[in-house]
């Protein structure tokens, strides 16, 4: 229970901290309504970038197969592992959150291939799938960074419509409870000292 001074100045401050506990939540719930927004959004994207690293790794994994055919395997070997890539999150900043909101990438320079012109395709393919790879891997970051922020916020929200302005209506009632019952007993003494005077007077 929340603990006041029983007078009219803690009765003030009760309601005080109630208006600000119920414009807390009221922004908290905005908030939250915000993000659900933003998650739909970014939950799409993610979906579609998850489709695309998928259609890009069959087109990837085709190449290789057809490369393989043409007698590419010696030369596929030797360029195993011959590069590197760098994969450079774009952060964004949004209702307080920063997450990726996409990715530079930089596969290093393409190798020479001899063996067969169907390698070269192969090799395009692949570095194709790494940008898609990255680009999946930050959209599916910024989604989890929004749920993390979203659990947040709901969690502050609750707390507060569940705990803190119960605690504060419960309180300013009593207040109310007890003022009311001053007020009778102060009343009461007023009466009955106008009364004791009248009986002196008589």
């Amino acid at each position: 229970m929340i603990e006041e001074q029983h007078t009219r100045a803690g009765r003030l401050r009760l309601i005080a901290r109630l208006d600000v506990a119920t414009h807390a939540a009221g922004l908290l719930h905005s908030k939250e309504e915000v993000l659900e927004r933003e998650r739909v959004r970014l939950e799409g994207h993610a979906k579609r970038a998850s489709a695309e690293w998928a259609s890009a790794c069959d087109v990837a994994a085709s190449e290789l197969v057809r490369a393989r055919m043409l007698g590419a395997s010696g030369e596929l070997a030797r360029l195993r592992g011959c590069g590197t890539a760098t994969i450079t999150p774009d952060w964004q900043e949004a209702m307080g959150i920063v997450y990726p909101g996409g990715v530079e990438c930089e596969s290093g320079e393409r190798p020479a291939v001899t063996t067969t012109a169907a390698l070269r395709p192969a090799t395009d393919a692949y570095r194709a799938a790494l940008v898609t790879a990255g680009q999946h891997a930050a959209a599916s970051a910024a989604v989890e960074r929004l749920d993390a922020e979203l659990a947040a916020t709901r969690r502050r929200r609750r707390a507060i419509e569940d705990r803190l302005q119960p605690a504060l209506a419960s309180a300013l009632h009593e207040l109310d409870l007890h003022l009311d019952e001053a007020d009778r007993d102060e009343a009461l003494r007023v009466r009955m000292a106008v009364r004791q005077r009248e009986v002196a007077r008589t």
